[in-house]
């Protein structure tokens, strides 16, 4: 790594608006160097990026790239002189094969070329990221999600970018195909690539990063050596104070009863029917890769998601749910793993998103009552962490922390007996994460019962007191709190049936 940083922002500042999202921030990333950029979600990251892509240009401050003072107009300005992004939403076409995807951009593809010279093109960067195995003319809805984001980066890489920048690249992903992103990572930067690598999850950064930058508040810290720092001190320089400990303490759990029993529940994309108990005032993982079927399973105890067969028994009564109003009217929450699509109305205020599961409540023969619904709210936002001065303002505008407070927050409002909830931090600053998983732990200290579907390791391991485990759509186990270490999670949910995976599956029921 040479002393010259290939990339060297200086002073930079960005408002929009009254919201001053930079304050002279610094940014610098040397030749063949992984460098981290963390901070709570509002810190500024998604800003710094957008302007090191070409994204923003309305900045103040100084660029320089590869020595020369730089100020692009456009990702493609940008990307002519190596600079690439990797955004958290795919930009790829579903229906065409990899290869085509890969030359979507038509760059160095003769004018007329078949379907077996662009796989042949194709082939040496599917090599790059680690998929060399993948055939260039398969369709790319037919991959894994991980595998598309690496067939993503692959059409970076065709452009033959110097600097690489990888915005959340896990953050939807289980852990196999998160493994393989390191890895890519770690590749491109053998091969003397820059990485810009932004990321929530600090066991990552730790992993692969060689030197961290610290966004708080729209002010840089200065860089520092990975080497040099633990999770606690780069959460520290990230908040301005000590976080203490990231999860709250788990207490014995007296499982007389089942407030809640699953039985052959048998929901679309799972291999069979699946059955487990829930106890008041305890929080059961779900614990599974993405695509193991936790997702679905939620959804169907929610009544959200098409299921086959089973029951429900709550409080004595069996049933099935067969839409969500049968599942809230029961007093059983369902937070989505994807609150922008169907866990907030983005374009409403807070205050209506925080009511909106008990209309009936807050309402006499069809009227609402302002009154009763700002009292309601306002006693749960502030339950949640959530300033009520903010409840007149749009949730959109809301950070990612802040939005997920208000998904889970709102179900309050039906004083719920059940809770589900899944990736409850997915795309959370670790603030945002520690205060999620105490208020998680306060319901469930006061009697509620917390069905949790997580596919952070860290989390699935630390938040839960029980867990249940899954594998491609079949349930494979149950591990107490005794045995609920990371090893023997990642030994049921990646590869169960050889002889030490089936031992622990044995042990654990």
């Amino acid at each position: 790594m040479a002393d010259q940083p290939l990339l060297k922002l200086t002073n930079i500042s960005r408002h929009y608006g009254a919201i001053q999202a930079l304050k002279g921030a610094s940014f610098e990333v040397g030749r063949g160097e992984v460098m981290g950029l963390v901070g709570e979600n509002g810190a500024g990251k998604s800003t710094m990026v957008k302007i090191i892509g070409g994204f923003d240009p309305g900045f103040s401050g100084e660029y320089f790239y590869d020595g020369e003072a730089r100020h692009f107009k456009s990702p493609t300005a940008a990307e002519q002189v190596g600079i690439a992004i990797a955004q958290q939403e795919l930009s790829l076409i579903p229906t065409m094969n990899v290869a085509e995807n890969i030359f979507l951009a038509g760059d160095g593809v003769p004018l007329l070329a078949s379907k077996s010279r662009l796989a042949a093109m194709a082939k040496p960067f599917l090599e790059e990221v680690g998929l060399g195995h993948v055939n260039p003319l398969r369709a790319t809805n037919r991959l894994s999600v991980g595998e598309q984001h690496l067939v993503e980066v692959a059409r970076l890489i065709a452009h033959n970018p110097q600097v690489l920048i990888l915005d959340e690249p896990t953050a939807a992903l289980g852990e196999t195909d998160s493994i393989r992103i390191l890895e890519m990572v770690k590749r491109l930067k053998d091969r003397g690539k820059s990485i810009i690598y932004v990321s929530h999850r600090m066991d990552e950064i730790f992993k692969i990063c060689d030197r961290i930058t610290v966004l708080r508040d729209g002010e840089s810290q200065a860089p520092r050596a990975a080497a040099a720092m633990d999770v606690n001190s780069l959460v520290e320089l990230m908040l301005g104070f000590e976080l203490g400990d990231m999860y709250p303490a788990r207490k014995p759990i007296t499982r007389n009863a089942p407030v809640l029993k699953v039985r052959d529940l048998w929901p679309d994309g799972i291999v069979e029917p699946i059955s487990f108990d829930v106890y008041p005032g305890e929080i059961l993982g779900l614990a599974g890769q993405l695509g193991s079927g936790t997702s679905e399973i939620l959804g169907a105890m929610a009544g959200s998601t098409k299921t086959r067969g089973g029951s429900l028994n709550y409080k004595g009564e069996t049933f099935l749910p067969t839409r969500p109003k049968d599942a809230i009217s029961r007093g059983i929450a369902y937070c989505s793993e994807d609150r922008k699509h169907d866990g907030l109305f983005l374009g409403r205020p807070i205050m209506e998103n925080m009511s909106s599961p008990s209309l009936k409540t807050i309402s006499a023969k069809g009227i609402l009552s302002g009154q009763r619904e700002l009292r309601t709210t306002t006693e749960n936002a502030v339950k949640f962490t959530v300033d009520p001065k903010r409840l007149p303002q749009e949730a959109g505008v809301l950070s990612g922390g802040n939005q997920q407070k208000v998904a889970l927050g709102k179900w309050l409002s039906i004083s719920p007996g059940v809770i589900l909830v899944n990736e409850p931090t997915r795309g959370v600053d670790v603030g945002a994460r520690a205060e999620i998983y105490q208020i998680l732990r306060d319901l469930a200290d006061n009697g509620a019962a917390i069905v949790v579907a997580s596919t952070d390791i860290q989390e699935i391991t630390n938040l839960p007191d029980r867990i249940v485990s899954f594998y491609r759509g079949v349930q494979i186990g149950e591990l107490h709190l005794e045995d609920m270490t990371s090893a023997n999670i990642l030994e049921q949910i990646t590869d169960p049936f050889h002889e030490a995976g089936i031992a622990v599956s044995e042990k654990a029921s």
